[in-house]
């Protein structure tokens, strides 16, 4: 459930990037019970008129039991002469072990000067009984910025919106970025999730800590 970045710059050719996180969480959520840190990595590739995939994979646990999580994208994205960009597409999650119900997702988002608008709309669920059904919508605003030094920092409110009753539940986050150069990216990422959902699968905390290491190449 990687979340998708709200930049939509767009860079032809290939680029990639690996990372080391102290818990992967996504709107909210752990993926690895926070009790695991995760090795994740992306490939990309965008062509001149906009159109790109992109490969994203993570360790992942759920109820105990060890996967991975491959993430399949495609879709199309522009900047335009206002400064506004926008990001169309369809993300494939996939659990090749089973330990979560492969899914899919179209998603919609906006940026402007910092600023970043998206949603995400569930278009199918491998298994219809699991809380990931088709129909679910998440949303978010955010909003990132630099500091001198080489610092940065983010912040964004969302809501993930279930089929499901009872479900649904509020997403802050708040970042604070540090550019190594040549040695990479640091980030160290609060997360709010104003749940009762805290199942095993996602832990049952509301607020986590997770330091992330990334090197773009």
């Amino acid at each position: 459930m990687g979340t998708l970045s709200a930049n939509t710059q767009v860079l032809a050719g290939a680029s990639g990037s690996v990372a080391v996180t102290s818990n992967y969480v996504a709107r909210g959520l752990t993926q690895t019970q926070d009790d695991e840190a995760a090795l994740q990595g992306t490939f990309n590739y965008t062509t001149q008129s906009g159109l790109y995939g992109e490969v994203f994979g993570s360790n992942v646990k759920f109820n105990g039991i060890r996967d991975t999580e491959i993430d399949l994208s495609a879709g199309y994205k522009k900047d335009l002469e206002n400064g506004l960009g926008y990001d169309v597409g369809v993300v494939k999650y996939v659990y090749p072990e089973h330990s979560s119900p492969d899914y899919s997702e179209a998603y919609g988002k906006l940026s402007y000067k910092g600023w970043g608008a998206e949603a995400y709309y569930t278009v199918d669920s491998k298994d219809a009984t699991n809380a990931v059904q088709k129909g679910d919508v998440y949303y978010a605003l955010g909003y990132n910025g630099e500091l001198p030094n080489n610092w940065g920092y983010g912040v964004q409110v969302g809501h993930d919106n279930f089929k499901a009753a009872d479900a649904d539940y509020d997403h802050a986050q708040v970042s604070l970025t540090k550019s190594l150069d040549k040695m990479g990216d640091l980030a160290l990422v609060v997360d709010h999730a104003d749940t009762g959902i805290g199942t095993a699968p996602n832990g049952t905390k509301e607020n986590r800590a997770s330091l992330t290491w990334t090197k773009n190449f």
